[in-house]
């Protein structure tokens, strides 16, 4: 009997048979599959005019020759509860499988041939990567898919996760993924819990951030301008929350120096349950904004990404 244990919550539970702590079952789900522009510009490139969006198995995509932007899918769930999560349509199970229930075609389980199919597609249409997002639930099932398939989807394959999962199932995909775009959300184990439900998130995540930098480095940037290989991390800063993102960017320069790359993002709206805790039911304000900045720059780090404040909107948030 398969006992799932690929991600920290180590549920035990047969996914062949019930669901896991994720609410997902072992099965390929993919929710929503488009070429992206809104990544950091060495990921996506500049938004353009005709962005291709596409659910999976639905039709009329323009397929607009201008090309160009990350080439993302979004699997369906995820096993963190963030109350904030911009994706919530698709990574909260409520969300997803009332879309099941109702016969949305978006939710659909795809077999390695036809998740293949779509990463052809994408780069057909001229995106840059492929680039998996939320993939942990999947973890175990897209190493056999890219196992098969990695050396004939011909551009860099992107990990964007949550950072909630093991550093023993990062070490199986070795050689497979050759970008890892983790977030590293908290540093304090109450917060991560009161706002994602997720337990020693920090202790999980620095764990497995730390195998990715050890398998691909820093981010290597091709002539082109674009990402072959590397790790970003990235951080969403929370509104009434400064003191906790200090720890976060601390820890990191402490850890791996001043080379390490950050993205520090300043895009938090409240959207999902977020406005059911009034303490983070807004933005950042240009004094928290202000004074995190300073602190990144203090650090001193080599190279990384600063997000503006005006980033904090909607727009930006793929429609699912």
């Amino acid at each position: 009997m398969y006992s799932c244990q690929i991600c920290p919550f180590e549920c035990g539970v047969d996914r062949n048979v019930r669901l896991g702590v994720c609410g997902l079952p072992r099965k390929i789900l993919v929710s929503h599959y488009q070429r992206h522009f809104f990544e950091e510009p060495f990921i996506s490139g500049d938004a353009a005019d005709g962005c291709a969006s596409r659910g999976e198995d639905s039709s009329d995509d323009d397929g607009s020759s201008d090309g160009g932007g990350s080439g993302t899918v979004f699997f369906s769930g995820c096993n963190g509860r963030c109350v904030f999560c911009q994706n919530y349509k698709i990574s909260q199970k409520e969300m997803w499988k009332k879309k099941a229930l109702d016969g949305c075609p978006s939710v659909r389980e795809v077999s390695e041939e036809r998740l293949f199919e779509i990463c052809e597609e994408l780069v057909s249409q001229g995106a840059h990567n492929i680039n998996f997002v939320s993939p942990t639930p999947y973890s175990e099932m897209l190493r056999d898919f890219l196992l098969k398939y990695k050396s004939r989807i011909g551009v860099p394959v992107i990990w964007n996760s949550n950072g909630y999962e093991k550093a023993s199932i990062i070490r199986d995909l070795n050689g497979l993924v050759d970008v890892y775009l983790p977030d590293l959300k908290y540093f304090s184990s109450d917060v991560a819990i009161k706002y994602s439900a997720m337990p020693k998130y920090f202790e999980w995540a620095s764990a497995a951030i730390s195998e990715m930098v050890k398998q691909v480095g820093w981010p290597k940037i091709g002539t082109d301008g674009f990402i072959e290989k590397g790790v970003v991390i990235r951080h969403l800063v929370l509104p009434g929350l400064v003191s906790d993102s200090k720890k976060v960017l601390k820890w990191i320069n402490e850890k791996f120096g001043n080379e390490a790359y950050v993205a520090l993002m300043a895009q938090y709206y409240p959207t999902y349950k977020a406005p059911e805790y009034p303490e983070i039911n807004r933005t950042l304000s240009q004094a928290e904004y202000d004074e995190i900045s300073s602190y990144f720059i203090g650090l001193g780090f080599e190279d990384g990404l600063l997000q503006e404040l005006a980033a904090a909107d909607s727009i930006y948030t793929p429609e699912f």
